[in-house]
């Protein structure tokens, strides 16, 4: 029970180490921009010379606030400590530096690779770094018909943009080439480039698990008749659809009911309906509180 509380914070400052060092190593040091708040504490930094990390917390303030006006305080707790893990070691790791690169694209390159793992492993277990990721929520809470990743992709390209007339041209391109690699090396690490997993769960325990996962994870299950080839033994087989984020908390719920269960994974493609293309009431009530 330790270890399972533990976890997602261990996880989550691991992430939050490898992300500061891309920052200050790589980022900082070739004068790069980014995406999000963390890329509006660059060009600041660039600017005035102020801490980055404390322009992260400063900036976040209002809109965590507005975060949990909006979207209650479900997701806030592992956001709020991913972005101050964030902050306060992009602020401990500032004069980690790596030499000037001569070769201009490996700062992105290798920068985007680490920033990437830090980020992935912060997603893997359901946080985020707060900024951006709650603005583009917030939004799509407004604009219900609009994708998560669209407003996400908005943000970081009106930050960009924006940073070219600071950084330069070159280095606003530079920037758009380690948001890239950075994206890539995160859907790696979350096993893939779709958002959505399907589950399909063999169990003797199978009321049990679908109550699990409709409470603690609050994703609807289907039951589906099934027979052993072999045994001749009837039973239900699961199916569930979730969140790539999510995929680890659904093992951990499985097994802790059922070591035996046996679990198929798959990539589902597109997901249409209540809790991933239309917004779920109960979910976000659930959630909330």
């Amino acid at each position: 029970m330790a270890w399972k509380n533990v976890r997602p914070y261990l996880f989550i400052t691991i992430g939050c180490f490898l992300y500061s060092i891309a920052v200050n190593a790589f980022f900082v040091n070739n004068r790069l921009a980014q995406g999000g708040v963390t890329g509006i504490s660059l060009l600041l930094h660039y600017m005035f010379n102020t801490p980055v990390g404390l322009l992260i917390i400063v900036m976040n303030i209002p809109i965590f606030i507005l975060g949990y006006l909006v979207l209650g305080r479900g997701f806030l707790i592992l956001s709020a400590y991913g972005m101050l893990m964030t902050s306060i070691l992009i602020d401990a790791t500032s004069s980690w530096h790596v030499p000037p690169l001569h070769n201009v694209i490996l700062a992105p390159i290798y920068g985007g690779i680490i920033a990437g793992a830090g980020i992935g492993l912060i997603f893997r277990v359901g946080g985020t770094t707060g900024g951006g990721d709650i603005i583009a929520r917030v939004l799509q809470h407004k604009y219900r018909n609009i994708e998560l990743g669209k407003f996400l992709f908005l943000i970081d390209f009106i930050i960009i943009s924006l940073s070219s007339a600071i950084i330069g041209l070159e280095k606003a391109m530079l920037t758009i080439v380690a948001v890239f690699v950075s994206a890539r090396v995160v859907d790696m690490l979350l096993s893939g480039q779709t958002k959505q997993r399907g589950a399909m769960i063999i169990s003797s325990k199978s009321d049990d698990i679908a109550q699990s996962i409709q409470t603690r994870l609050i994703r609807g299950v289907t039951m589906l008749h099934s027979m052993g080839g072999y045994s001749k033994q009837e039973g239900n087989m699961l199916f569930v659809v979730v969140a790539v984020h999510e995929l680890d908390k659904l093992r951990r719920i499985i097994k802790e009911v059922d070591e035996r269960a046996f679990i198929v994974i798959f990539d589902a493609k597109e997901v249409l309906g209540e809790g991933f293309s239309i917004p779920s009431a109960v979910r976000k009530h659930l959630e909330s509180q």
